[in-house]
């Protein structure tokens, strides 16, 4: 799915899959086309890393695949295991252009903790998504497109029955030596350094460390990797997941957000430097902006922002702007029927023209909403195209009013 082109000025966007208790689609590679291990792998244009993912446990992993280009694309999926396992490399296969095509982790590396790494001769989207608890729960995450010597993940919690796991991936071909410190709401702790095989995954329980506490994650390493921050909570009854970011901003932006039809929204920021921070947010809401509060962020610690005290019941988009660089996540959290479920994403640092989102679907019991957020000072005239595994499917263009927040129900559109 793809939300293709802005008329006017930029914009935030988010997508939201709201999972419902008896779907999970059984999705395939050969339901997209089978790879073949005779064709060569791609000359490669783009590349997308996953640290987080597992087929074991009852997990079921999903990679999704978005072609937004006019050529058709070959793509291969290598899979980085843990310890000394190694990695296995998938069979390239072609995604035709304007495309979707979804890969079942499972059906090459079964019953494991695994990392992905997606290469392709286009620039693809790639997105990854996983259910468990007999499929009545699922997180979903985009990618990174290159690995990095430091990370940043403002999300975090070993209190109120949390669990909370780093993911890190070394896809280089030496060992990685990674430290990790952990922001915690009164001052960092930071660890010993842990070595990282190449091409493989290793996970590290944060509660461990941090017993009971709201935590932030600084990851530093020798070499380029990547890293993904997992929560569970009630007995991994629900869970959500995030990557990071390389590098702290001056301003973030969260394009979803609401505290109304029994949501409760949380911004998280967190402060990695070496000196206070002053952070001021705005409220995005269907009926225009709302001040939030200006917050000092200690160096070094973490600060949790419950939006429902500011925006009361409201759909929303929140923008963020600070004096020093810091790091934004945004996490919700709702009862689907069956206990507390929830989700949870780092911001964007800039608003853009062009946005792609790759997961997405309206089938097998699913609702998705594609949030879109308007931080500008005139109307935005905004333009959708959702790429099927069939093709091209457009939408109408919508109008957004300055500094507000729209709401685009996909299933409306596609049924």
């Amino acid at each position: 799915m793809q939300v293709t082109r802005v008329i006017r000025s930029a914009i935030t966007v988010a997508l939201l899959a709201a999972i419902a208790l008896s779907f999970v689609p059984a999705y395939s590679l050969a339901s997209v086309g089978a790879g073949k291990a005779s064709m060569t792998p791609p000359v490669i244009t783009r590349s997308w890393y996953f640290a987080e993912g597992t087929t074991a446990y009852g997990f079921e992993e999903y990679v999704c695949i978005q072609n937004p280009t006019a050529t058709d694309s070959k793509v291969q999926v290598t899979y980085m295991l843990t310890g000394d396992k190694g990695h296995v490399a998938g069979d390239p296969f072609i995604l035709k252009s304007s495309s979707r095509a979804t890969v079942n982790v499972a059906d090459v590396v079964p019953g494991t903790d695994v990392s992905v790494r997606v290469d392709s001769d286009q620039d693809v989207v790639c997105e990854r998504s996983m259910y468990w608890g007999g499929r009545i729960e699922g997180h979903d995450s985009i990618g990174v497109t290159a690995p990095k010597t430091a990370w940043y993940l403002a999300e975090g919690c070993t209190n109120y029955g949390f669990e909370e796991y780093l993911a890190l991936q070394n896809p280089g071909e030496s060992v990685a030596r990674v430290t990790v410190t952990y922001n915690t709401s009164n001052e960092p702790v930071r660890q010993p350094a842990i070595p990282v095989a190449a091409h493989s995954r290793k996970t590290v329980r944060v509660n461990d460390v941090i017993p009971a506490d709201d935590v932030s994650v600084t990851v530093a390493a020798d070499k380029p990797v990547a890293a993904e921050r997992s929560m569970y909570w009630d007995g991994r009854r629900g869970g959500h997941d995030s990557i990071g970011t390389d590098s702290p901003s001056k301003q973030w932006f969260l394009a979803e957000g609401s505290t109304k039809w029994g949501f409760s929204t949380y911004v998280l920021v967190q402060n990695p430097a070496a000196a206070d921070a002053t952070v001021k947010m705005t409220f995005l809401t269907e009926a225009g902006p709302v001040k939030g509060p200006t917050l000092a962020v200690k160096a070094g610690s973490r600060r949790t922002v419950d939006a429902r005290t500011i925006v009361g019941n409201a759909d929303f988009s929140t923008s963020v702007e600070a004096d020093r660089g810091v790091v934004c996540e945004r996490s919700m959290y709702w009862n689907n029927g069956t206990g507390k479920a929830g989700h949870d994403t780092i911001g964007v640092k800039q608003p853009k023209e062009i946005c792609c989102l790759a997961e997405g679907t309206t089938g097998y019991g699913f609702e998705t909403f594609v949030l879109i957020a308007n931080p500008n000072a005139e109307e935005n005239d905004v333009a959708i195209e959702y790429m099927t595994p069939t093709g091209v499917e457009p939408r109408p263009s919508v109008t957004i009013p300055p500094y507000s927040r729209l709401t685009i129900n996909v299933n409306a559109d596609l049924a």
